[in-house]
């Protein structure tokens, strides 16, 4: 008798016992690696509270995967524009041409993602910015560092 039930219901058991393992091991890897960034208002909240290199890495993703997508938008602009310079026929007497159209917003994104790459550099410095120096001595950033009067050549006081 009870193993009718187990064999009937055999499938239903592995299926919830696999769903409840794969949330037990999920919910750890949440909260062990910062959420990537899903869309411009992510961005401003990740620019306003970066405070650390992995937040200036993680917004640099941001805007490299920003980038790879004006991209692909930039390449399927060019072929379209390609395309109606080849068949110049297809439009008449339209003025801006289809052709100028779609070669404008292929520059338009063209632009856009060098600005994307862009700005990434400037978070990837950023977060290199946080790296202690491997040359010479490290500064304490609320230190105020003014070279003394001895280590000063040439400079004499008179009193």
């Amino acid at each position: 008798m009870v193993t009718k039930i187990v064999r009937g219901n055999f499938g239903k058991v592995v299926f919830g016992a696999a769903f409840i393992s794969g949330l037990l091991l999920g919910s750890g890897s949440v909260y062990s690696a910062p959420q990537s960034i899903s869309n411009d208002k992510e961005l401003g909240l990740a620019l306003k509270n970066a405070k650390t290199p992995d937040d200036h890495w993680r917004i640099a993703a941001y805007y490299e995967e920003k980038a790879q997508k004006l991209q692909q938008k930039e390449k399927e602009e060019l072929d379209l524009a390609d395309y109606f310079a080849a068949h110049p026929s297809l439009y008449g007497k339209m003025y801006p041409t289809p052709y100028q159209n779609h070669k404008n917003l292929a520059d338009y994104y063209h632009r856009a993602a060098n600005i994307a790459l862009q700005k990434a550099k400037e978070q990837r410095e950023t977060s290199g910015s946080f790296m202690p120096s491997s040359h010479g001595e490290e500064v304490n950033p609320g230190q105020n560092v003014r070279p003394t009067a001895s280590a000063v050549t040439g400079l004499q006081f008179s009193s």
